[in-house]
């Protein structure tokens, strides 16, 4: 038996020699053969990147940083050299258009010479002609005494007008409001059919909206366009077609009254400004009909209207009026109002309002309004408050001292 476990541990040692033996030499080979696979692969690929870097790469990248430099070069002179020539054409433009202006010159002179300018190579260029366009528009824009029909045959000489209408023409609405513009400073008035589509069958708002003050400018139907105009005009547009009707010294409309009653409230507010403008006074049918606009802006252009006209009739449809009133901004104008037209009738309306009004701001409004129309009223009013009475006292004071205001 002893013998026989000799064996059988002889046996096992001896196989682990042997089986790690051949694991070891197995692994070397492994190694080996990696080691013989991959020396030559790795020195492959890193002398191609180094031939594709050196001989392909480096080169291409020095061929692109010199043809760059070439071209900012090329352009940076050609820029300089477009920069002179344009001060250059800039004086040549200025004297000729100088020449042309205030020389004595017949018509068929002025056709002759501009034909012989456009001769010029340079003309053909586009950037060139706006530069002569521009030219134009701000010499009639600047200068006062020209005569505006001289300005006209020039710009027609050079063809311009063409140039104006295609603006108009185009599917671009920023172009089509380049070339109103043209129309518009040059008083171009012969072709205001090409305007009046835009006036109010277009949906951008900007070439509505230009498009109405080019034809307010150069119709001669400016008031009918008005009156039968649909859509909303912005307080801006108000403030340039009242300056526009203002300098060209227009009368007052004579159907203004059809104005009043239109269903466009910016028609109507333009109405009331106009007859404020022209010291022409609403009537009490016109104030009552204005105050029970739905438009807010409305009722208070026509309560500024009857302060500035004082209409001294109108203090009972205001009395009625502020009772019903629901804007503060249009409460405060009505009590503006009453201080400029009121009446005792008034005093007598206003003053149980200045205990029961919460709004510090109406009831500033409030003292303000009865202080103007009696100025010793609040001499000897007194309440049992001394909450209400020391407020009251305290907005008196800013009322009637003009450095607290």
């Amino acid at each position: 038996m002893t013998a026989y476990l000799s064996f059988l541990v002889s046996y096992n040692n001896n196989f682990k020699e042997f089986f790690f033996s051949k694991l070891n030499c197995c692994n070397i080979f492994s190694n080996s053969g990696d080691e013989i696979f991959n020396v030559p692969n790795s020195i492959f690929t890193n002398q191609l990147s180094f031939n594709l870097l050196k001989y392909f790469a480096v080169p291409f990248l020095c061929f692109i940083i010199i043809l760059l430099t070439f071209i900012l070069i090329i352009h940076r002179y050609g820029f300089e050299k477009k920069l002179i020539l344009k001060k250059e054409l800039d004086i040549k433009t200025d004297n000729f258009l100088t020449e042309l202006i205030f020389s004595d010159y017949n018509m068929e002179e002025i056709y002759e010479k501009i034909k012989v300018y456009k001769e010029d190579v340079l003309f053909k260029k586009k950037w060139y002609k706006g530069l002569i366009l521009n030219k134009i528009i701000s010499i009639k824009q600047n200068i006062n005494g020209i005569n505006p029909n001289l300005i006209l045959i020039i710009y027609r000489s050079f063809g311009f007008h063409h140039y104006s209408k295609k603006l108009i023409l185009n599917k671009r609405w920023e172009n089509k409001l380049l070339g109103i513009y043209h129309y518009q400073i040059l008083e171009y008035k012969i072709k205001t059919g090409y305007i009046r589509p835009y006036v109010n069958n277009h949906k951008n708002k900007f070439l509505n909206s230009n498009a109405l003050i080019a034809m307010i400018i150069l119709s001669d139907e400016k008031f009918e366009l008005l009156a039968n105009y649909q859509k909303k005009i912005s307080q801006a547009d108000e403030i340039k077609i009242l300056d526009i009707i203002y300098n060209k010294k227009s009368p007052l409309p004579k159907k203004i009254e059809n104005w009043i009653d239109s269903d466009n409230s910016s028609i109507v507010r333009l109405a009331i400004k106009l007859m404020v403008r022209y010291r022409e006074a609403l009537t009490t049918t016109q104030i009552n009909s204005l105050l029970n606009n739905p438009d807010a802006t409305v009722r208070k252009e026509t309560l500024m209207a009857i302060r500035y006209l004082y209409i001294g009739e109108a203090n009972l449809i205001l009395i009625n009026y502020y009772l019903k009133e629901n804007i503060k901004r249009n409460k405060i104008s009505c009590l503006k109002t009453f201080g400029v037209i009121g009446d005792q009738e008034t005093i007598g309306f206003l003053s149980p309002f200045l205990l029961k009004e919460k709004d510090l701001e109406i009831k500033f409004e409030l003292v303000s309004s009865i202080n103007s129309i009696d100025g010793t009223y609040f001499k000897n009013f007194k309440t049992e408050n001394e909450i209400e009475n020391d407020i009251i006292n305290r907005i008196l004071l800013h009322v009637t001292n003009p450095y607290l205001n």
